[in-house]
């Protein structure tokens, strides 16, 4: 799978801003509004997770803008502050304003007269909360699980962009009304699901992801349930023989995707191996006899 690298929001809303007023065909003034000498005026923001829903208490971000572009080709940023309704004293005038929740947002150009008192952000989002269990109904521990987001539309290449990556399990995170492709990961190698998940405006998506996999733990050892042989290197190989993994622990611990495989432990130049299969759902402890 092709990795993206994610740039901090922060890096890049300034181009995106700039982006989104081309795009939108908006006027740039000629004079940003930070060159009036009106009196400022007190303006309260609200984002909105639909148009009818309530206010969204926490965890907007909101930065404002001038309109007139810099010599960089940015926006200059006049303000940016973190919380849910905000009010800002401001000078009449023209600006730009952005909200940012989660992975949802709106920008709008605003103007900003003598009698202007309330603006509000419609996001139009929801949200997904993510969990996974293996087997039947076994959670998986949040720490050998991870969620990553993409859209659900694939390039000309079979490529999807990548909007979130390492959604933590139980976590509710934002993103605009829509469908995505959700990869859960249970561990890091084969153990691996996709499902795509439509996102409602104003609405919690809970869903839990079913994984046909398990932990195993090896160890090679002289005799059955003795102490694990230490400087000892593991191949995992899978029933066609592919190499799934390989470990210089003296007792490496793997997720798997059920199936039939097959552990090689080399020590002292000496080579054992064992067959063995994965439950869905069932963790065991694999001893290698180094006999």
């Amino acid at each position: 799978m092709r990795r993206y690298k994610l740039f901090p929001i922060q890096h890049v809303l300034p181009v995106l801003v700039c982006i989104l007023v081309w795009a939108l065909g908006l006027p740039v003034p000629a004079a940003s509004a930070q060159q009036t000498a009106s009196a400022p005026v007190r303006v309260t923001f609200e984002a909105r997770m639909t148009d009818e829903g309530p206010a969204v208490e926490s965890g907007v971000e909101w930065r404002i803008f001038g309109t007139q572009v810099a010599e960089d080709g940015r926006l200059p940023m006049l303000a940016m502050t973190q919380g849910g309704v905000q009010a800002f004293d401001m000078s009449p005038g023209e600006y730009f304003v952005h909200a940012a929740y989660g992975f949802a947002g709106a920008v709008r150009r605003i103007t900003i007269a003598p009698d202007t008192g309330l603006e509000v952000f419609s996001l139009d989002a929801g949200a997904l909360q993510l969990n996974g269990v293996t087997g039947e109904d076994t959670r998986i521990p949040p720490k050998f699980l991870r969620f990553d987001i993409y859209s659900k539309q694939a390039d000309e290449r079979g490529e999807r962009q990548l909007i979130a990556r390492n959604v933590r399990p139980g976590e509710i995170v934002p993103f605009h009304a829509g469908t995505y492709h959700v990869v859960s990961q249970y561990g890091r190698l084969n153990a691996e699901v996709r499902a795509d998940l439509r996102v409602e405006p104003g609405k919690v998506i809970q869903a839990t992801i079913q994984h046909r996999a398990a932990r195993m733990v090896f160890r090679l050892v002289r005799a059955a349930g003795s102490d694990a042989i230490a400087n000892t290197a593991w191949s995992i190989t899978n029933e066609s023989g592919d190499l799934i993994t390989e470990s210089s622990s003296a007792f490496p611990a793997f997720v798997l995707s059920e199936g039939k495989y097959t552990a090689i432990a080399k020590n002292s130049e000496k080579i054992y191996s064992r067959e063995f299969e994965v439950i869905a759902g069932v963790n065991q402890d694999i001893e290698v006899l180094a006999n």
